[in-house]
């Protein structure tokens, strides 16, 4: 594990006690018992300055990218967690799909019998593929895969349910992040454009 080359992530906006970070595709959000070497903690760890210690708050797929929240305290850690369980945190996603014609609107298919709500809006088309952002409600795993897929438009590069060229990173990002903090002060946070997927 310690050979494997880590892509890297990208520091979007530092305030302290939290960070915001571009975690690239490849990128781990979390280790393993074995190591934790190719993990976007372990990056912020070691890329910030000043040197801090970091906490995980949110997480994305290893294939999927985009931003990423870091605490540098465990009261931090417990805030923004504590937000996020309670969907008190502004979740969204631009992917790049397969096929045109996607319907606009909400998708309320169950994930492994439990609620998940996904809002699609179309962004834009090419000849082949949609542009589209995904609002969610909930966050099951997978949820963004499988609503789309289930629409008839898998997203690019996802390996079990897009039909094309598995050479393709999957076109997912997180492109929003956004709450209000415990000083009533509202924090928002966008995925710079060239990370973004693009037609």
């Amino acid at each position: 594990m310690l050979a494997q080359i880590c892509p890297n992530a990208e520091l979007v906006a530092d305030e302290g006690d939290f960070s915001v970070w571009y975690k690239p595709s490849g990128m781990l959000s979390q280790g393993s018992k074995w190591s934790d070497h190719c993990t976007i903690n372990r990056w912020a760890e070691t890329h910030i300055e000043p040197q801090r210690p970091a906490f995980i708050v949110n997480r994305l797929d290893r294939a999927a990218r985009g931003l990423m929240l870091i605490a540098h305290s465990k009261s931090m850690a417990r805030f923004l967690s504590n937000l996020f369980e309670q969907h008190a945190i502004y979740k969204a996603y631009v992917a790049k799909v397969q096929g045109i014609g996607i319907k606009e609107g909400a998708c309320t298919l169950p994930i492994h019998d439990k609620q998940a709500v996904s809002h699609i809006h179309l962004l834009g088309t090419n000849t082949n593929n949609s542009l589209v952002k995904v609002e969610i409600e909930t966050g099951r795993k997978h949820q963004i895969r499988i609503h789309l897929a289930s629409l008839g438009h898998p997203i690019v590069g996802d390996r079990q349910r897009h039909q094309g060229p598995h050479t393709q990173d999957l076109a997912l990002a997180c492109s929003e992040l956004a709450w209000i903090d415990a000083n009533g002060i509202e924090r928002q946070y966008r995925l710079p454009k060239q990370w973004l997927p693009s037609l």
